[in-house]
């Protein structure tokens, strides 16, 4: 018998085939649940479709595609299945219908939008340019609104969080800038957090509509404005004593990155305070695992965006005039921390 056939498997070689595999079949569980939400599985289900040929008619699908679907979702967790009988779990009931405390499937749906772009990463990396197909992908009509309502909903189990950990002063009057800030999320939570604040959010105008609509729906559009601009050729304003710039960083070119930090540095009144919140790589550009995936993201997403090292935010701070800045801790499950600069009175 040749050596070869004699060979025995090294346990360590068995577990890194293991993890490979299992990071390789990742997609599948994805796809399955863009499917029961692109499908609107799990509201049929509330709205009284509970066997499969229910559910099947009710969608509009085939009855075996169905069942196949609907058992493998029992499996995963977020279905259970009596007797034939198909109900919501717990984390569907919670996340996955609409109304749920941690509605989510706004969400899903544009990380379906995502997964499609991720296809083209090996022609992306290859050409070092963001793919054809993923400009395509956001010129549907609805694609804002779907987009900064997809954000809005990441964004309001963390707001609050970040606007307590602001700690304003809550004696006087403060104005804040909201540079880039989309949906209006966190501008609404500060202002409901702080009522002597009044936010401005800095947006493009395709976005100002959408923005306007969800502050409206907040019910403190007389405490939260929309301002239309573009924070690449406009200036900012003044007289703020708070600037926010969260995630917008990383969709600008390496120069534009310094060049915003100026702009902010002079919307500010003196003694107020930019607050920047991203992801940050590490010196070596290779970690945190979350920020580096983020990154190539960018490369699909963005023509010339990316991340930085938080030694090159304290470059850029330090150029604009900022004193030295701080770092306030959020919970671990957010992800990301705020990096406080002041600008000297």
């Amino acid at each position: 018998m040749s050596s070869r056939n004699s060979m025995t498997w090294d346990e360590t070689v068995l577990q890194q085939r293991h993890q490979l595999m299992q990071t390789a079949r990742g997609y599948r569980a994805a796809q399955i649940l863009f499917a029961c939400v692109e499908l609107n599985v799990f509201e049929t289900i509330v709205a009284g479709a509970h066997t499969t040929s229910e559910i099947a008619l009710a969608i509009q699908s085939d009855v075996r595609g169905t069942e196949l679907l609907l058992n493998t979702a029992v499996a995963l967790g977020w279905l259970e299945k009596r007797d034939d009988h198909f109900f919501n779990a717990p984390i569907a009931q919670t996340c996955l219908v609409r109304g749920g405390v941690g509605f989510l499937a706004d969400t899903l749906k544009l990380e379906s939008a995502f997964y499609r772009r991720w296809e083209h990463l090996t022609n992306a990396v290859k050409t070092g340019q963001r793919p054809e197909e993923n400009i395509r992908d956001e010129h549907p009509e609805d694609w804002v609104r779907r987009f900064e309502y997809a954000l809005y909903a990441m964004a309001r189990p963390v707001a609050p969080f970040i606007a307590d950990a602001l700690a304003l002063p809550e004696d006087r009057d403060l104005r804040v800038l909201d540079v880039g800030g989309g949906h209006g999320g966190y501008s609404i939570a500060i202002t409901q957090r702080y009522p002597r604040v009044h936010a401005t959010v800095f947006e493009l105008p395709r976005v100002v509509p959408v923005a306007r609509e969800i502050i409206s729906q907040a019910g403190i559009p007389e405490r939260v404005f929309v301002q239309e601009g573009d924070l690449q050729r406009d200036d900012l304003g003044r007289d703020y004593d708070v600037v926010l710039i969260f995630g917008v960083l990383n969709g600008e070119a390496p120069e534009g990155r310094p060049a915003l930090i100026a702009k902010a540095f002079s919307a500010l009144k003196p003694g107020g305070r930019l607050v920047l919140r991203d992801f940050v790589l590490d010196p070596d550009r290779a970690g945190p695992t979350e920020a580096t995936v983020f990154a190539l993201q960018s490369l699909l997403a963005t023509n010339t965006g990316g991340l930085d090292t938080r030694e090159e935010w304290n470059r850029w701070l330090g150029d604009a005039g900022f004193a030295s800045p701080q770092i306030i801790r959020l919970p671990e499950w957010i992800g990301t921390t705020l990096t406080v600069a002041y600008k000297p009175v």
